[in-house]
């Protein structure tokens, strides 16, 4: 069943253009900047303005210093397992100071954001350098995820959304349509979104896919904090905001977030207020019915002691933007 969605419209129906990002960043918990961040992004897009290269480099900060926090934040509080576990629990303040410099990443200088980034990263365990293994929280997980690695194997990575794909979205938002907003695809695609997609090519094979998707999270966490302390553009970040506008009054943004592209789309009347607003979150792509998750569930052989603790597992690790309940069936069988 589609989760619930955030009726964007309703909540930013005859809003001015410029206040749109304010609204939208006090309503989402989780990713808050780089929903500020797209709705910024799309408003400018709709209004004609041009973003200077200042404004860009202040979004490249607060989307690397969130992806930090956010992956630590998903590691630490979302992880199967007993909540109140000391090895769990001993964590705790390095997570919120990750998560109180990120909210404030506009107000932190460059070397203060990155190194309590950094400090938070390695006191949960994080393996920053090549030739170290997850410490910590992160060696808990580690071994939760390679117990599976006979159920789950790693296939071959393909159907992952990319820049190239910006035009087609941008084209399938105009037409409002609500089965593309619950469960959206591509002629021909159902795609992925995320650190397995950004990293998938880095990631061993014969750790199975739990592993492999772990891995993955911990190269984005180490090559997020690689990019805040670069005073220069990395590789690839000509995809962390991409706009689009197909006409005055109309703008989309395309936004790397943690947790995979994240889609703001808005139409304008002609006095700059707000007519509809689109977002198409990661998890509507990850957790579509047919999608990445639905299918690594359905080629998992789930003969282990504890299934439930296996699905939970691989449901922390595709990491939706919404609790999920497992509920488990026997299969009838004629």
């Amino acid at each position: 069943m589609p989760r619930q969605r955030v009726d964007a419209t309703r909540l930013l129906h005859r809003k001015a253009a410029n206040e749109a990002p304010r609204v939208v960043g006090s309503v989402f918990t989780l990713c808050a900047a780089a929903q500020r961040i797209a709705s910024e992004a799309a408003a400018a897009a709709a209004l004609s303005q041009s973003t200077p290269d200042a404004l860009r480099w202040r979004w490249r900060r607060r989307l690397y210093a969130e992806r930090v926090a956010e992956h630590l934040r998903a590691s630490l509080l979302d992880w199967p397992g007993e909540k109140n576990d000391p090895r769990r629990l001993v964590h705790l303040p390095a997570l919120r100071q990750a998560l109180a410099v990120s909210n404030a990443a506009d107000r932190e200088d460059d070397a203060s954001l990155h190194a309590t980034l950094k400090a938070a990263a390695a006191d949960i365990g994080a393996p920053l350098d090549a030739d170290r293994r997850s410490q910590g929280w992160f060696a808990e997980m580690w071994r939760d995820a390679t117990q599976y690695s006979q159920l789950a194997p790693l296939r071959n990575g393909d159907g992952f959304l990319a820049l190239g794909d910006a035009e087609a979205i941008h084209g399938a938002l105009r037409e409002r349509n609500a089965d593309f907003l619950s469960a959206p695809h591509l002629p021909g695609r159902i795609v992925e979104t995320g650190a397995f997609a950004r990293r998938f090519t880095f990631l061993r094979r014969n750790v199975g896919l739990l592993a492999a998707r772990l891995q993955a999270r911990l190269f984005d966490i180490a090559d997020a904090l690689d990019a805040l302390a670069s005073k220069e553009p990395v590789p690839g970040e000509e995809a962390l905001v991409v706009t689009r506008s197909s006409r005055p009054g109309e703008g989309f943004a395309m936004v790397d977030s943690p947790r995979g592209y994240l889609f703001h789309r808005v139409e304008l009347d002609a006095s700059g207020t707000v007519k509809t607003y689109e977002i198409l979150a990661p998890t509507e792509w990850n957790f579509h019915p047919a999608g990445p998750f639905a299918q690594a569930l359905a080629a998992a052989k789930l003969n282990v002691a504890d299934p439930r603790r296996f699905v939970a597992t691989l449901a922390a690790l595709f990491d939706p933007c919404a609790s999920c309940d497992i509920n488990l069936r026997e299969a009838q069988h004629a």
